[in-house]
């Protein structure tokens, strides 16, 4: 092998894993579903809402101007829920309130409406039990309001998968999907 073609596969080979790399952080910072910025962010302050408050006229009608990306996005975070980022920050944020919840001095204040014994299961419960919980619950509420914002922008495809969810006694989701479907009968 000559010096020379040493080089080129060399530069070659540079050019193709730069163009990999620059590829792959490009595929990185995409919003999640391939939604435009716009739209990703109408999507997210939706699915990660825990009150909307006054906002929820104007974010209805920003989930109703953007009805078919986001029913296509809703279908599918109802299926995928939070991103592996959503969770780990859900993570983190769990084992912080933990920490909180851990230095409270319980035992220096009496508590009123809730048992010794509910009390002492409170005290039980390990870091891993809580975040594991705190976690599950920020799952299946990202995925209720993947639901309830399937209900807003539904079309036939939409309320087929509402009822589908409905009917199923075993789905946490089914609860929210009935709501959903009678949100999107009053269309």
């Amino acid at each position: 092998m000559r010096p020379s073609d040493y080089v080129v596969r060399h530069a070659v080979r540079w050019v193709v894993a730069s163009a990999l790399a620059i590829a792959c952080t490009v595929a990185a910072a995409q919003p999640r579903y391939g939604l435009p910025p716009e739209i990703s962010a109408v999507f997210n302050r939706w699915v990660l809402a825990t009150c909307i408050g006054d906002e929820e006229r104007a974010l209805i009608d920003d989930l109703r101007r953007y009805r078919v990306p986001l029913a296509v996005a809703f279908q599918r975070a109802i299926v995928d829920g939070p991103s592996p980022r959503e969770l780990r920050e859900a993570r983190a944020a769990a084992s912080e309130r933990y920490d909180a919840r851990a230095k409270f001095p319980l035992g220096e204040f009496r508590v009123e409406g809730v048992s010794q014994e509910e009390l002492e299961r409170f005290r039980r419960v390990s870091r891993q039990q809580y975040v594991d919980d705190q976690v599950r619950r920020f799952a299946t509420g990202y995925r209720s309001n993947a639901v309830a914002g399937l209900g807003i922008v539904a079309g036939p495809a939409s309320r087929e998968r509402l009822a589908r969810i409905a009917n199923n006694q075993n789905d946490p989701l089914a609860p929210a999907a009935r709501e959903a479907l009678k949100a999107a009968e009053r269309q």
